[in-house]
Order: structure tokens, then sequence, then C-alpha cells
């Protein structure tokens, strides 16, 4: 027991070295993991917001595709009578140009 306290006391200073060489090689690659993720997550709210504008134009009664993504963004729920609400109130509140 005293032989292996002596061995590991007398290397301590190459194993602290080997832990931290250890952590700076996982902590680099869940830094290149991380932005692999951020960049499939920015494609994927692209093609998201891409989708929701298809299928605005799509709907029945000409949804605006600009009020679908603001729902969106927000967190809001998107459904027909939000989105006719939101674009009747947006109506009212415009001012006819002539």
């Amino acid at each position: 027991m005293s032989g292996l306290l002596h061995a590991l006391t007398a290397n301590l200073a190459i194993l602290l070295a080997a832990v931290a060489i250890a952590e700076g090689i996982l902590a680099a690659w869940l830094l290149r993991r991380n932005d692999d993720l951020r960049l499939r997550l920015r494609r994927a709210h692209e093609a998201a917001e891409a989708a929701a504008r298809a299928a605005a134009l799509a709907a029945p009664g000409g949804v605006d595709p600009e009020i679908v993504i603001h729902l969106l963004r927000t967190g809001q729920s998107v459904t027909l009578d939000v989105v006719h609400d939101l674009m009747e109130r947006r109506d009212r509140t415009e001012v006819p140009s002539r």
C-alpha cells in the first residue's frame, strides 16, 4: 500500500498533466460539436420559416406569410383563427393609401 502511495505522489505531476490534456481534448470536441449543432439548428430554422411561408401562401383565404412567421418567432399558436384575427387587426389599423 505504501509503495502504491509513493508511486502516485511521485508521478502526480504526470497524472495531472494527463488529466489536463484529456480535458482539453474533450473541451475542443464539445466546442466543435456545439458549432456543428448550432449550424444545423440555423438551417432547420430557415427551412421551417420557408415551410411556414409556403404553407401560408397555400392556405385558403390568402394568409399573410409574414404574420405566420411572426407568430412562429414569438412562440404563439399558429392557427387559422389567430392568423385571420391578426390580419384583420392589421387591416383595421392600416391607413388606406390614396
